[in-house]
């Protein structure tokens, strides 16, 4: 081979290694530009490639992109033509013979949205558009509120090159052998000028036109022109049917054909350009007129149907558009959207809208009109006001004789049910730009016959202001709109019952606070037994309900008004003197946040009857919290003068905590440092220990120490006993599911010793009959001892056994002689302490009580 061959070969190789890498890294390029866009399928049949341009004789494209787009795109006999194989763009022509285009997803929605394209983008798409498109059958497979909703038509676009214009346009619908078409024609009218017109053509009767003049100004800002008008609408029954598909409700049929449907509008619009050269819309200026009447409901999209005549001039400035000149008698159906987020029993089935002007002196510059709503439905309502707007600077809206009326027969607010709701707010206030001020009026009334929530029902609910409330509402470009509710509110419930509380009536005259971030309310609540507590409220809308309350000190020589507003209050516990002084604190967490809560209670004086006790001299100091679901008892001192039960003792000294869980208050445990009574010229306690009442069984050690027998023998219902002395014992407590009782007592008189005397006719009696009785009676009638002790067993039923040991002389009998005795004694404690309640050793009450229980 030569050197030449040679050479050419090594530059074929190196042509095709280069050719083959170029096409390696178009095909990487490719399928990595795929893979970003979400293309899964691209396929063609039947291309062909020539100078003059392309054709194909079937495309199939399918994307699923990231953010939820899914779009499928099928055409068939497809015809793209060039002005030159070397100046593609723009195509002279494009011709489909059949599109079909399902889009069958939406892309998601994006919490940032990107700018708009720009003017500039706008002119380099349009200059990508053939001179002339032509789909002849264009099949369209799209998401509507029905589910899937299919339209087929046909399109045609011709313009002259660069520039574009002059335009023609036309998008034919066809549905059930009536056509729906939209012709649009644009054409320069000088360099910075051009006229846009738009016709709407059914069935070929052209029933809407607009016509439209844009031009740019040299600061770039684009002025628009226009009119519309629409004379009548004799198609309107099936393109009712036809239009029903695409709202998300029935819309309602027409009864007749709505040949006199006018619609009227025009504008002179100023569309600045904003930093990104796109147009800016929220800073638009300029006039806009609009004229309608529309004499049976029709479907506006998002809206609803609409109904009725309006007459509207407005004027923008700096993005501000305000009335000039208004006139509406409107009914709106709204559409099920609109009003999602109400409630289901006040969203209104159809708004009446009426707006008057009025005729007065008004300076230029104001107009004046008395406006009308009224909402149809489950909850009827209506808003009617004399309202007065500013419609050149400075801007400002005035607003009197306003009313507000709100009525439901039932409402449901997740767990709260409310009945019988009727409202009628009366309001006035005055709105500018950058801050509102209203004032609710004291003739405002709201009343509602039931209101329940879980285990609470309240009814003869009414809500009333002793002074008007005043609220405000402030907002600017930088920082979020803040307000502000304050004043006064009188809420009285006819009615309040709950598992807890005595079926009565309550009220609470508040001072309201409200605002952006919490809602605060203080003032007295109280109800119909005389209970009265001050009361200070605080939400935060992020944080924890707090609530602290204190109550009124309470009297209770002049009645109980806790025992008549609590069902918890032991029916057989009557307090008839002595005071009451209570505060606490309540906490609930947002969300699964456990509640905390805290109480202190302060007793002085307390006397009266618990049971078939008498109490005297009762003062107490109780602190109480609930955290983490676990129920704290402080008792800082419990003090009792005198307790009576059949026999006088005390005081009684009681100082410990008790802690149990909240769900189970009973099954706590009881720890105390000072448990004691002085009894019978002695005294009487238990030794510090902790009380588990969740346990089965526990001991308890207990003392006596320094008892006077004399008081234990007056206190005994025996006739002719006396003595003196002084006992002492120590007793095991066991504590049972089936009570007390004690296995291991002893007793013990101190040395040395006492007296004990016993002259009584029944043993005399006896004695008489009996050698033995005569000698015992004869002792006892002046024995002095010198030893007395017992062993002491209790059980649960109430018997009470004593082995007593007694040894001693009686000076007067056979020369004081000593004498032993061993005596077992048996009492039954609870028929002992029911005799001596039947005494006149009680009050008549517990005597009462007593003698019902007997029978």
């Amino acid at each position: 081979m030569t050197k030449a061959p040679r050479i050419l070969l090594r530059l074929s190789l190196g042509l095709l290694a280069m050719v083959l890498l170029a096409g390696g890294f178009a095909w990487y390029q490719w399928n990595t530009f795929k893979r970003e866009q979400g293309i899964v399928e691209l396929d063609w049949q039947g291309m062909r490639i020539s100078p003059q341009g392309v054709s194909i004789q079937r495309l199939t494209y399918e994307q699923l992109a990231e953010n939820g787009l899914h779009l499928a795109l099928e055409a068939r006999a497809i015809s793209l033509d060039f002005s030159g194989f070397l100046q593609p763009l723009p195509p002279r022509s494009l011709e489909i013979d059949q599109l079909k285009l399902a889009l069958k997803t939406l892309p998601a929605g994006q919490e940032s949205q990107s700018d708009p394209p720009d003017l500039q983008q706008y002119r380099q798409w349009a200059a990508w558009l053939p001179q002339r498109l032509n789909i002849v059958d264009l099949q369209l497979d799209l998401p509507c509120n029905k589910g899937r909703c299919n339209e087929r038509g046909s399109l045609q676009l011709q313009h002259a090159g660069a520039p574009i214009l002059p335009l023609e346009g036309r998008l034919s619908v066809q549905r059930n052998a009536h056509e729906l078409s939209l012709v649009i024609s644009a054409q320069l009218l000088d360099v910075e000028g051009s006229l846009v017109e738009l016709h709407l053509l059914i069935d070929e009767q052209a029933r809407l036109e607009s016509r439209n003049q844009l031009s740019h100004t040299d600061q770039g800002t684009l002025r628009w022109s226009g009119t519309m008008a629409m004379g009548s609408l004799p198609e309107a029954p099936w393109l009712l049917d036809w239009l029903g598909e695409w709202t998300s409700y029935e819309p309602t049929p027409l009864p007749e054909l709505p040949a006199d449907m006018r619609i009227g509008a025009g504008w002179a619009l100023s569309l600045p350009k904003s930093a990104s050269d796109s147009l800016d819309w929220p800073n638009a200026a300029g006039d806009l007129r609009l004229s309608g009447h529309l004499p049976a409901p029709w479907p506006v999209i998002g809206l609803g149907e609409l109904q009725g005549d309006i007459d509207l001039a407005a004027h923008g400035q700096n993005g501000l558009w305000l009335p000039t000149e208004l006139s509406a008698d409107l009914k709106l159906r709204p559409a099920p959207a609109l009003v999602a987020d109400l409630p289901q029993q006040l969203r209104p089935t159809q708004l009446s809208i009426k707006i008057v002007p009025i005729d007065t002196d008004s300076a230029s510059g104001q107009l004046p009109v008395q406006l009308r709503l009224d909402a149809q439905g489950g909850a009827p309502a209506s808003l009617q006001a004399r309202v007065q707007l500013a419609t050149t600077p400075p801007y400002a809206l005035a607003i009197e004789q306003a009313r507000l009326q709100l009525r439901s027969a039932s409402l449901q607010l997740e767990a709260l049910s409310l009945r019988g709701l009727d409202a009628g707010l009366d309001f006035s206030g005055h709105a500018e730009l950058e801050r509102v001020d209203l004032q609710l009026l004291k003739t405002s009334r709201v009343t509602l016959a039931n209101l329940a929530i879980d285990e609470l029902a309240a009814s003869q609910l009414q809500a009333n202001l002793s002074q008007p409330l005043h609220l405000r509402i402030e907002r600017n470009d930088v920082d979020p709109i803040t307000w502000r509710a304050q004043g006064p509110l009188d809420l009285r419930l006819g009615r309040l019952e709950h598992p807890q509380l005595i079926a009565q009536g309550w009220r609470w005259n508040s001072q309201l606070d409200i605002d952006t971030a919490r809602l605060s309310g203080t003032g007295p609540l109280s109800n119909d037994a005389g209970l009265t507590v001050t009361t200070n409220l605080n939400k935060p809308w992020n944080g924890a309900l707090q609530v602290s309350g204190k109550l009124q000190e309470i009297f209770l020589r002049a009645g109980n008004p806790i025992a008549r507003s609590l069902t918890a209050w032991p029916a057989a516990l009557e307090l008839n003197s002595g005071r009451l002084l209570a505060d606490g604190r309540f906490s609930l967490p947002t969300g699964n946040g456990r509640p905390s809560a805290s109480f202190t209670l302060e007793a002085r004086g307390l006397a009266g009857i618990a049971d078939r006790t008498e109490i005297t001299g009762l003062d107490a100091r109780l602190a109480a919290s609930l955290q983490r679901d676990r129920l704290q008892l402080d008792i800082t001192e419990l003090r009792l003068a005198q307790l009576n039960p059949g026999f006088t003792f005390g005081p009684l000294l009681l100082r410990g905590k008790y802690s149990a869980p909240i769900d189970q208050p009973e099954q706590g445990q009881l720890n105390w440092q000072t448990a004691e009574t002085q009894i019978l010229g002695g005294r009487f306690w238990l030794e510090p220990a902790t009380l588990d009442l969740a346990a089965a069984q526990q001991q308890l050690e207990a003392q006596l120490q320094g008892v006077q027998l004399g008081d234990v023998l007056a206190a005994y219902p025996t006739e002719g006993l006396t003595g003196s002395g002084i006992i002492d014992g120590s007793f095991q407590v066991h504590r049972s599911p089936t009570g007390l009782s004690i296995d291991q007592g002893k007793l013990s008189a101190r040395a040395p010793g006492g007296v004990l005397r016993f002259r009584s006719p029944k043993i005399e009696a006896l004695s008489q009959a009996n050698p033995a009785m005569r000698i015992v009676a004869e002792a006892l009638h002046d024995f002095h001892y010198d030893l007395l002790s017992s062993d002491v067993r209790y059980d649960e039923s109430g018997k009470l056994n004593l082995g007593l040991r007694l040894n001693g002389r009686n000076p007067a009998l056979e020369g004081g002689r000593p004498i032993n005795f061993a005596i077992n004694l048996e009492e039954d404690i609870p028929a002992l302490l029911t005799s001596l309640q039947l005494s006149d050793r009680v009050s008549e009450t517990i005597q009462r009580r007593v003698q019902e229980r007997l029978q």
